[in-house]
């Protein structure tokens, strides 16, 4: 498999880079994702300072998403030595940042690569300018941003961009609650979250997608499994809950 690679040339490249995406443990490298990687694989990946210090590991893919790349988690000793590394770190280029695959990588004669990168703005001024960000800048703060820009994401019309957000490692778990309960979320969100077994099995996720009209019938049901035994008393009562989910509900409390 090829490795993901990132360069960095200049030190304020490192330092944005640092605090913007490795701070939470994950960066997105920016080049065309190599055929067949998954959400969850395991690869290659080498950060680099141009003349300098050299990382390798095994990253965990967080998302890919053709043509802006792959994001990958950062292993925390990474980071911390990336921090110390850019303090004697010397420009070498008057560059933007280089994101590179091996197979991708420029001839030096060439131009660095200048894929989108995320919004340098503060988070209130990134939430009052959202309907100007491009898609990839949203789809970067859907997969690093906080707590307000994964909930602008949520809010956003496209809802192509909805699955990302559950691809953040801040994620929450009350976030992922509040999720699986709105109607309004799209089933293709729910249904992540259903594959999800640390979240699905969890009687509060359980509950939601269960009283949840808008949830996929199969899911619900499925997801009584799980719920706490008050819980599924009431629904078992049609407090709340579609009707296959109460027959559903009632079945369970009479075989147990």
């Amino acid at each position: 498999m090829a490795v993901l690679r990132i360069t960095w040339f200049r030190r304020e490249d490192l330092r944005r880079d640092l605090d913007q995406q490795l701070a939470r443990g994950g960066i997105m490298v920016q080049a065309e994702p190599p055929a067949g990687l998954q959400y969850g694989s395991s690869v290659p990946v080498e950060l680099r300072l141009d003349g300098g210090a050299c990382y390798t590991f095994e990253g965990q893919v967080l998302a890919v998403t053709p043509p802006l790349g792959v994001a990958v988690t950062v292993p925390k000793p990474t980071v911390d030595a990336l921090r110390v590394a850019m303090n004697t770190f010397t420009d070498t280029r008057d560059a933007q940042t280089l994101h590179e695959r091996p197979d991708l990588a420029p001839a030096p004669s060439e131009t660095p690569s200048t894929a989108p990168r995320a919004p340098k703005a503060e988070p209130g001024e990134v939430l009052q300018r959202w309907n100007s960000l491009s898609g990839p800048e949203k789809i970067h703060l859907a997969l690093h941003g906080g707590r307000d820009e994964r909930a602008a994401v949520l809010r956003d019309r496209n809802r192509s961009l909805h699955p990302y957000v559950l691809k953040n490692p801040q994620l929450s778990l009350d976030e992922v609650i509040a999720i699986a309960k709105n109607p309004q979320a799209s089933p293709d969100v729910l249904k992540l979250i259903a594959e999800r077994g640390e979240w699905f099995t969890r009687a509060s996720v359980a509950e939601a997608f269960a009283r949840n009209p808008k949830a996929p019938g199969d899911l619900s049901v499925r997801a009584l499994k799980h719920v706490s035994q008050e819980a599924l008393r009431q629904m078992a009562k049609g407090h709340g809950v579609a009707p296959n989910v109460v027959q559903a509900a009632r079945k369970k409390v009479l075989a147990t």
